[in-house]
């Protein structure tokens, strides 16, 4: 990095999450996107460090699984 008083350099001894040192950023990006999505009513995304999860609910085994091809359906668009 360049200072006022000339360049700063940091050695780097170890990785960065997922092997890229704009991951962190480059996820923020991408999990504000989907997380913003208007998800139906019985589906709810859930984001944990680099992971999404769907807690999908209905009162019947068909509901559900129309719910969660809905939403797997929507999050790959």
């Amino acid at each position: 990095m360049q200072t006022s008083e000339g360049p700063v350099l940091w050695e780097q001894t170890q990785g960065c999450p997922k092997g890229s040192c704009s991951g962190p950023a480059f996820w923020n990006i991408v999990a504000d996107e989907i997380l913003s999505v208007q998800w139906p009513q019985g589906v709810h995304l859930q984001a944990f460090a680099d992971d999404f999860a769907f807690i999908v609910t209905d009162n019947t085994r068909e509901g559900l699984r129309e719910l969660s091809k809905l939403a797997l359906d929507k999050f790959k668009e």
